[in-house]
């Protein structure tokens, strides 16, 4: 497994044995029996570790004291998730109480050793000595990326390049050390524990003999493509870089993962409706009152492989005053816009609005998770200007997906490096826990 996934396995099993030895303290002498006991445990622990993961706290980051409220939210909804069976099964208040001592001890050891770790980890754990062989386009943008991340601990020392353009043309702050025949000098006087290989063309065996030569058994050699997916949790969109997502997409397991989503999707959707009802039902009385107009708004959006649908919301502006040219996702509405309907700025903010899209998730023009459905026009424009841009309709869009969890608004080019992402990277697990991401920020206000 990657080197940048060693500390999150630390983090993970030192909060694992935190958040089990609290729950068996807590619970040891009020759990009749040695099977209830580890069921409770191991319960409280799942689901915790399950919220923690989803609020970000299992990836490389600088903590800020942002992420103090980050934690305890985290503890605070994975305790009330994990409490509702167990009270459910013995409800009385000592339970009640049992369940708030043991989030407040969860929450007062997952932040002490925290704290532990984020000062050992700034002022103890070395700067890890970085090579990139490269100094072109890619070359620089990785480096780039790196610096911009200091919770990553890498220092990038320079550059190889047997380019004599890059070298006749340096302009980065970054040196360039030589050419790929120096690389064991260059390794062993910068103590370089990693080397990113960013060489956009095919390279030649001699090259390939001075690398193999030069590289130190021990010393981590990553691709820049696969580095830059780790770091940013974007692609790297290139001509070279979709040739690989292509067979990624027709590989026979692409088939079956298609079959269990669309099934999921089905599930998933209808749990939607049942559970969403009485907002769906408050919805529509509420924008009937508003001006007796229709319910439902439709807007021709584009599917998978560029086929147009109608994608449903409830109407949200007064009935003369609807234009299908809008698009929301592109931020052409502020939230004052004196076309909304009063009452109905409330189902803009929590998104209630694009609850009828669970219609055409069962209607297979949509699924619960992927890329959001742009406007024909908005597809046709960035199929021109955007290299690459129908790759995203290569799947079903999505009602949410990993781009609205992690920026609200993006460009063009920047929507389709997480959208690759999440295709290349998509499974039934992954996407469950983008769907609580999304839920939990729109509950809090923060998804545009």
């Amino acid at each position: 497994m990657p080197i940048l996934s060693r500390a999150v396995y630390g983090l993970i099993i030192i909060d694992a044995l935190i958040i089990a030895f609290v729950t068996m303290f807590t619970f040891a002498n009020f759990i009749a029996g040695l099977a209830p006991f580890i069921y409770v445990t191991l319960w409280i622990l799942l689901v915790t570790m399950f919220f923690l993961y989803i609020k970000g706290f299992y990836c490389t980051k600088t903590y800020t004291i942002k992420d103090l409220y980050g934690l305890f939210e985290a503890v605070t909804l994975s305790s009330v998730v994990a409490g509702i069976p167990i009270a459910i099964l013995s409800f009385n208040m000592l339970t009640f109480i049992l369940l708030i001592i043991n989030a407040i001890g969860i929450f007062a050891g997952l932040l002490i050793f925290r704290t532990i770790y984020t000062i050992c980890k700034k002022y103890l754990k070395p700067v890890k000595n970085v090579l990139i062989v490269g100094a072109g386009q890619d070359g620089k943008l990785i480096a780039e990326e790196i610096q911009a991340r200091p919770e990553l601990g890498m220092k990038v020392v320079g550059f190889l390049d047997d380019n004599m353009n890059n070298i006749e043309d340096e302009d980065s702050t970054i040196p360039i050390l030589g050419l790929t025949c120096d690389t064991e000098a260059v390794i062993k006087d910068n103590n370089v524990e990693l080397v990113i290989i960013a060489v956009k063309s095919r390279m030649d065996s001699a090259i390939l003999t001075d690398l193999v030569k030069g590289i130190p058994l021990g010393v981590k050699v990553w691709r820049m493509p696969k580095f830059y997916e780790k770091i940013t949790h974007k692609y790297l969109v290139s001509k070279m870089t979709v040739n690989w997502l292509f067979y990624d997409c027709v590989r026979k397991k692409a088939l079956l993962y298609a079959s269990l989503k669309r099934i999921c999707d089905i599930i998933a959707s209808l749990a939607i409706m049942v559970i969403t009802s009485p907002l769906s039902l408050i919805a529509v009385i509420g924008i009937k009152l508003s001006d007796f107009g229709p319910v439902f708004f439709s807007q021709t959006r584009m599917g998978k492989f560029g086929k147009p649908f109608k994608m449903l919301k409830f109407r949200t502006m007064y009935q003369d005053e609807v234009d299908e040219d809008f698009d929301d996702d592109l931020n052409e509405i502020n939230a004052d816009d004196k076309r909304i309907m009063p009452f109905c700025r409330i189902l803009r903010k929590f998104h209630i609005d694009e609850l009828p899209q669970m219609i055409n998730v069962l209607k297979g023009e949509m699924s619960i998770i992927g890329p959001r459905p742009v406007r024909e026009e908005v597809y046709y424009e960035n199929k021109q200007k955007v290299p690459f841009w129908e790759c995203r309709n290569w799947v079903r869009p999505g009602w949410c997906g990993w781009q609205q969890v992690n920026v609200c608004e993006p460009e063009a080019e920047e929507r389709l490096r997480y959208d690759l992402y999440y295709i290349k990277h998509r499974h039934l697990v992954w996407e469950f826990a983008i769907l609580v991401q999304y839920v939990i920020k729109v509950f809090s206000g923060k998804c545009k």
